[in-house]
């Protein structure tokens, strides 16, 4: 390992888990996340950066993305973070169910958010230590959780300077260098607009935009038999009304639809609209759709995984302590509500499974693709949560919210760190990248 970049970390690793918990603490929403912007901002300014804020779109009230920058020149080297929570998911940093009520980091991002801004802070630091040429951008990104935050950073070009991209991401399973593909993914709104009237009364001059609502999704539900094998689709009520004697004049969803190819989210997309226009003609009401977010399936370059891995394998082993293990024994027995099979010390992997040079279908859905099929780009799955735990779940917020979450944090961001010195070493090796990538449809 790069002794400029072990060295950052022995005397920064206390700062780089206050600041996760400092996310952590204060979870937002995506596209609200104008505390994480300002306190990764005001943290990456005391590392030396040049750092720019700004919202990712019109109409929001204050900044949520942080671009970071050191240095000059070619090769720039990408790293990538996130800082968005998930609503509902408040929990205490303990390993049972201890609710808190509003949102949480029940996905990590605050672990991503704090720990690959370090990765980009030690890169600086061995950039300085040999006089290295090149920079290194960090983008913490909003809006990850919605799909959305990356699509309008691509807009506006916030990726087009990069010569690769690095990233990360906590997982509850073995920490592996990711080289599935992500699902591509549509995610819509559909409003109803009917005509209010009094239930009791005139139930007969209300045309009720829940009814169509609910057809629509009762229509969807006999659709799934008749679309392609690992098509998936979602829905929530985004308003509903609360009163049952109101003929409802106005009801909404959102809908995310799921396939392993774009085209066949399209495909899948189009009939859903299809089936709206139909509760909408049979409940006399109107019904409109907006796209909220869409992104392609993965774009994966495994030049630049295989280089990753590469830069695993130079950086010491992380380790965790007794207390640790315990909490991932709990922890696990409580969310399976089983004991373990394996010993305590294997509910929090080390190893970093070596890349296959083979895609395969994955199940979830992620903005990064925009990323990926950008520039060449790479990321580890793994550490910051117990093996077997889901995402999008307390169990993640509670290991999030603890050192377990923090000592996966600083590993990955070592990892991240070593690659990026890596190809500032040797930048042939990022042509090698863009050879591949070019290749590629």
């Amino acid at each position: 390992m790069n002794q400029a970049i072990a060295r950052w970390y022995e005397e920064n690793s206390q700062w780089v888990a206050e600041l996760s918990q400092k996310l952590w603490s204060h979870p937002e929403l995506a596209m609200e996340e104008a505390y994480a912007c300002q306190t990764v901002a005001q943290w990456m300014e005391e590392q030396g950066f040049q750092v720019r804020t700004f919202p990712v779109k019109e109409g929001l009230q204050a900044p949520n993305v942080v671009q970071a920058r050191w240095g000059s020149g070619k090769p720039v080297i990408g790293i990538i973070g996130e800082y968005d929570a998930l609503a509902d998911l408040g929990q205490e940093a303990v390993p049972h169910p201890a609710p808190i009520q509003g949102p949480g980091h029940g996905c990590g991002h605050n672990l991503m958010g704090s720990g690959c801004a370090a990765a980009a802070a030690a890169l600086k630091a061995a950039m300085e230590a040999e006089q290295l040429p090149g920079t290194v951008v960090y983008l913490a990104c909003p809006a990850e959780e919605t799909l959305e935050g990356k699509g309008y950073m691509d807009a506006q070009g916030l990726f087009d300077e990069l010569d690769v991209a690095l990233a990360w991401h906590p997982l509850g399973g073995e920490p592996m260098v990711v080289e599935f593909s992500f699902m591509a993914t549509n995610n819509y709104t559909f409003e109803f607009f009917g005509k209010t009237a009094q239930a009791g009364a005139i139930p007969w001059e209300g045309r009720s935009a829940l009814d169509a609502a609910e057809l629509m999704n009762i229509g969807v539900q006999y659709l799934r038999e008749h679309v392609k094998d690992g098509v998936r689709m979602h829905y929530g009520y985004l308003s509903a009304p609360s009163a049952a004697n109101i003929v409802p004049g106005y009801a909404a969803l959102n809908y995310y639809v799921r396939a392993h190819t774009s085209q066949d989210s399209l495909d899948a997309l189009a009939r859903i609209q299809d089936i709206a226009l139909g509760a909408a003609k049979m409940t006399g009401t109107r019904v409109e759709w907006k796209k909220v977010s869409s992104t392609g399936e993965s774009k994966v370059n495994h030049t630049l995984n295989r280089l990753l891995y590469a830069s695993y394998e130079q950086v010491p082993p992380i380790q965790y302590t007794e207390e640790e293990k315990r909490f991932a024994h709990v922890l696990y027995e409580e969310v399976t509500g089983q004991a373990p099979q394996v010993p305590d010390g294997a509910l929090l992997p080390v190893k970093l499974t070596a890349p296959t040079g083979q895609v395969v279908p994955g199940a979830g859905s992620s903005d990064l693709t925009y990323v990926m099929h950008r520039v060449p780009t790479a990321w580890i799955f793994g550490y910051g949560n117990v093996l077997g735990m889901p995402g999008h779940h307390w169990a993640q917020t509670a290991t999030a919210g603890m050192s377990i979450g923090q000592r996966g944090a600083l590993y990955a961001g070592k990892i991240l760190a070593q690659c990026g010195y890596n190809l500032l070493k040797n930048p042939q090796q990022i042509q090698a990248c863009w050879e591949e990538f070019r290749r590629q449809k």
